[in-house]
Parts: structure tokens; sequence; C-alpha cells
């Protein structure tokens, strides 16, 4: 499971891997995301990753996270890096008009839209790949979550849910639905248990089995339905943190 130490060493790991001074690391931290205090006159050197206030002394993520230690790592880097370094910031501008996914994205509302977003940022949208360097780290605890979030995505598209309104309505459909079918099963059980045809038997126990994967079916829907009540909340508050932090990075 990601936590702070792990995701921070992450951090601290691509932007040494991409720099030949100390001046380039406070670079690439800083396109990250990351604060850092790195003071000659201080013991020991910290870094606070975006959205937390508590910062961290690097020499606490391990031995090769002393202050020693990453300038050493630095020093010893290959001067291609500098080359790589310059590959990852260029972009090639725009030739066509095209509509990108996440203005199509944004033409949705209500939780669809916030839930598709959500994917688009963790990068787990179909034909569509996120580069590491440039997900937050608020989304990298999230990243475990992936196929939980697809899931709920995908449900809040497929009965058009927009609102917390919508979504409680098609939970309390979704258990009158388990109740008709549950209670039909059981009259067809009762059924088989007197003497009765074969074929109708056989045929009542087909119909169970309808029945059967129908309601597993609900109830998986209806654990999601769930799930996307408890993380809305938490999904609205990461997005708002996360254009909060890139409005800041844009008025640097």
């Amino acid at each position: 499971m990601p936590t702070r130490y792990n995701v921070a060493r992450q951090a601290i790991d691509e932007s040494l891997a991409l720099s030949l001074t100390v001046e380039e690391f406070k670079s690439e931290l800083r396109r990250r995301g990351y604060n850092y205090r790195f003071d000659p006159q201080r013991k020991y050197w910290t870094i606070t990753p975006p959205g937390w206030i508590k910062p961290i002394r690097i020499h606490q993520l391990g031995n090769d996270y002393t202050r020693e230690s990453i300038e050493r790592r630095i020093y010893e880097n290959d001067p291609s890096v500098r080359q790589e370094r310059l590959r990852q910031n260029y972009r090639m501008p725009n030739q066509y008009n095209l509509r990108r996914r996440i203005d199509r994205i944004m033409g949705r509302s209500g939780l669809e839209k916030l839930y598709l977003r959500y994917c688009y940022e963790l990068g787990y949208l179909p034909k569509y790949w996120q580069n590491s360097t440039k997900l937050h780290i608020l989304l990298k605890e999230d990243l475990l979550k992936c196929e939980q979030y697809s899931e709920q995505a995908k449900l809040l598209s497929k009965y058009h849910v927009n609102t917390d309104e919508d979504l409680s309505f098609l939970m309390k459909k979704m258990e009158s639905k388990i109740v008709e079918l549950t209670a039909d099963r059981n009259d067809l059980r009762n059924m088989i248990r007197r003497v009765k045809p074969e074929i109708d038997v056989d045929q009542s126990r087909a119909r169970i089995a309808e029945l059967t994967g129908a309601i597993k079916d609900l109830r998986r829907e209806l654990r999601i339905c769930g799930q996307v009540q408890e993380r809305s909340g938490h999904v609205r508050d990461n997005l708002e943190i996360i254009d909060r932090d890139r409005q800041a990075e844009r008025n640097r």
C-alpha cells in the first residue's frame, strides 16, 4: 500500500535520475509539486509533499536519502540524463484542433463527470497513458484502487447517475428488485419440492439459476453504489486540491 514515505522516495528517485546538479534536483522536485528546505545551515534537509503541511526529514527515508547520499547520487549521474530531462520537458505543439478526451469528460455532469475525471487523472481510461512523473501525490495513494474507481465510473455512466439523489434512488430501486427476484426464486424452490413432472422441474431449476445470476449482479452493483457514496467526497476533495495546486503552479 502506498504511504507518504514510499511516494516521497519515488519522487526523489525520479528527480535524482534527471539531475546533474542540486539546483536541477530542486527544479524536478518543484515540478512534482514538492516544497523543500535544503539550507546548508540546517542539520536536516526536508521536503513537503503537495497537499501536506508537515515536512519529511529525508534522512528518515533510508540510507540512500541522506544529504550526503543525495549529493553523491546526483554527481554520479551520467551527463546523458540532461537530454532525457529535456525530452520529458519538451512537448510538441498541437497541430490540429482535435477534441481531447478531457474535453469530452468535462462536457459531462455530476457524479459521472467526477469519476470519469478521476479515472482520467489516474491514467486509467482506455487508450490513455498517464506519465508517472505528472501524477499528483494524492492520486498515487489511490493507484491500487484503480479497478474499483473504474467500476464505479462505468456504473455511473451505465445508469446516467448525476446527483447524490439519483444514486440514492438507484440503490432503493436495486434493493426492491433484489427482494422481488429473491421472492420469485423462493417460490420456484418451493414448487420443486412438490411432485411435478420432470420437465417442469428442469425448467424451474433453469429459471432459478437465471434469477440467482441476476441477484448476484444486482448485489455487486449495489455494493459499487455504496462505494460511490463513501468515496465521492474523497474524490471531490482530491480533485479540488489538484486543481488548486495546478493553478498555483501556473501562477508562479
